[in-house]
This record gives C-alpha cells, sequence and structure tokens, in this order.
C-alpha cells in the first residue's frame, strides 16, 4: 500500500447487491476513494491506476481473484488483497494467505465489520512500515552527518598544526 491516508480501494463483486453493501458500508466509514467493478478483467483494466487495497472474491467466472492476486503482485506488489467470499474453506482460505493475501474473509453478517477492521489493520501495517523506513533513513543520515562533521573536524586540525609556529 502506498497511500495509508486516503488509500484507493478497488471493489471486485459480482453481485451487484453486495458490491453496493460493501461499498455504502465503506463510504459510511470516510472511505472516499472507491472503485468497484463486476468483474477482474474489468478491474485489470483500470490496474495502471495503482489500487492500495483490492477487496475480492476468491471465485469469478473468467479470471479467479487467486489468478488476479498474482498478475497484479508481479507488477504492484505493494497492494494489499482482502479476500471476501462465500467459499468457506479453510484449506483455499490458507493458501490464499500464504500466497500473499492480507486477509480471507467469509461473507456473513459479521462481514461488513471484520473488513472494516482488516482494512484498518492493513492501514497501520503499512504506516508502522513507513514510520520504520522513515527512522531507518534518519539513522543512515545521522552517522553520514556525523562521519562529514568528524572528517572537517580532522582535516581542520591538520590545517592549522600545519601553520603553528
Amino acid at each position: 500500500m502506498q497511500n495509508a491516508k486516503n488509500p484507493l480501494i478497488f471493489i471486485i463483486e459480482d453481485n451487484p447487491i453486495y458490491n453496493e453493501l460493501i461499498t455504502g458500508v465503506l463510504r459510511s466509514k470516510k472511505f472516499k476513494n472507491i472503485q468497484s467493478f463486476k468483474s477482474a478483467e474489468e478491474c485489470l483494466r483500470k490496474i495502471d491506476q495503482n489500487p492500495d487495497i483490492v477487496i475480492l472474491d476468491y471465485s469469478f467466472t473468467g479470471i479467479n481473484g487467486l489468478e488476479l492476486m498474482r498478475r497484479v503482485h508481479e507488477t504492484k506488489p505493494a497492494t494489499d488483497f482482502i479476500f471476501l467470499s462465500a467459499q468457506n474453506d479453510v484449506e483455499i482460505a490458507v493458501k490464499i494467505v500464504k500466497l500473499g493475501a492480507f486477509d480471507y474473509i467469509v461473507k456473513n453478517e459479521k462481514a461488513p465489520e471484520k473488513l472494516l477492521k482488516s482494512i484498518n489493520d492493513a492501514i497501520s501495517v503499512t504506516k508502522k512500515v513507513n514510520l520504520k523506513k522513515g527512522m531507518k533513513k534518519g539513522v543512515v543520515l545521522f552517522f553520514v552527518l556525523l562521519t562529514i562533521i568528524i572528517m572537517i573536524i580532522f582535516s581542520l586540525t591538520i590545517f592549522v598544526e600545519d601553520f603553528r609556529f
């Protein structure tokens, strides 16, 4: 995920009612940067917009969710995938998470609140990673500057000693 403040969220759901439900829930929780699609192929045509999170079902007509995730991760590895599926098979869920999905949620009455939690968790992870990267850069910069200062002091010491009487 690139943008933790206002993530671009793609929703791929072929059931128009469930698509509207998920979109409505997310919009009600202040997620405004949302695009919804009815198929994986539709989503692939817009993938150059670099979504931060893709919410999708496991099974579609045509390209399934797992294949879509594989294709997108080849060029956009920072994209987080959250599967929201009626497929209640633990083996499939474990396989999908092992292959790089951020989460796998089974569609039921608690799915919307689980989805919100999962999105917020993905955002938190991204913020922590970005903070860690920032701190790492800060430490490196500190030591580079410290090295430069030491070299200047050392050079000045040699220069001053050369001009003593």
